[in-house]
């Protein structure tokens, strides 16, 4: 699906068939002259898959270059070795690339009940969330800057969902699109349910996802595109501010 002139969405829930778990994570893909760069990689096997299916219905032949992952997640950061044994860079938190390297971390689950039981602190079903382990290219250890094919990512460390979480902005088309991983999961008919309520992380943490938004509140951006939820595609700064107020409401 094309988002804008640029940016596309390749995979994740709105590829998915009815209770397919497999398909989680949304991947982004960025088009530049010197190919694609690819913002998370879903979960194994089934992200490479459908990334690739997904560029050759667009006819895009450009081969992907960089993938840049949200945080080290199974369906983000899952099919990133097969992404970087077909050549391309992977970029993540620092934080969080231990998580690559050990292919998930114990302790982690999936609640797959309602959503009022995935606010508990227990899961209908504990599930091992492992994935082929890989090294990171690049390490992302403080909010920066970088060019890649051309292009000017900004880097912002975002930890709360996981130590490691960064959200990612670049100004393209004309517009700022701020890419949020489970970071900021709009939600709700007029983007009001915000809270994320997925804590299977052992390492999730309300007090730094307060921080966390609040340092993000006051960034301009047009386009909020998160790894689940819906996707904003106008005035995504209200999107931030009515974030940070939920959380500083919430989970304090």
């Amino acid at each position: 699906m094309r988002i804008t002139d640029n940016i596309y969405l390749l995979s994740g829930g709105n590829f998915a068939a009815v209770g397919d778990m497999s398909m989680l994570g949304e991947v982004y893909g960025i088009y530049t002259s010197k190919g694609m760069i690819i913002i998370d990689s879903g979960g194994p096997k089934t992200g490479p898959a459908r990334i690739r299916e997904t560029l050759a219905d667009l006819k895009i032949c450009k081969p992907i270059t960089h993938v840049i992952l949200t945080h080290g997640h199974w369906d983000h950061a899952g099919g990133a070795k097969e992404l970087q044994e077909a050549g391309a860079k992977v970029i993540i938190g620092k934080e969080d690339a231990i998580y690559c390297k050990n292919g998930g971390i114990k302790g982690m689950y999936t609640p797959f009940g309602s959503k009022k039981q995935m606010m508990g602190k227990y899961s209908m079903f504990d599930v091992e969330q492992n994935f082929p382990a890989f090294i990171p290219d690049i390490i992302i250890e403080d909010d920066c800057m970088m060019n890649i094919n051309g292009l000017c990512f900004e880097f912002v460390k975002v930890p709360g969902h996981s130590p490691g979480s960064m959200v990612i902005s670049l100004q393209i088309d004309g517009k700022t699109s701020l890419f949020t991983g489970d970071f900021i999961q709009p939600d709700g008919v007029l983007f009001e349910d915000f809270v994320p309520w997925w804590n299977g992380d052992p390492n999730f943490n309300c007090a730094d996802i307060v921080n966390s938004t609040m340092k993000l509140m006051d960034r301009k951006a047009d386009l909020i595109l998160p790894g689940h939820g819906k996707i904003c595609l106008k005035n995504g700064a209200a999107i931030l501010r009515h974030a940070a107020q939920m959380a500083f409401l919430t989970m304090r």
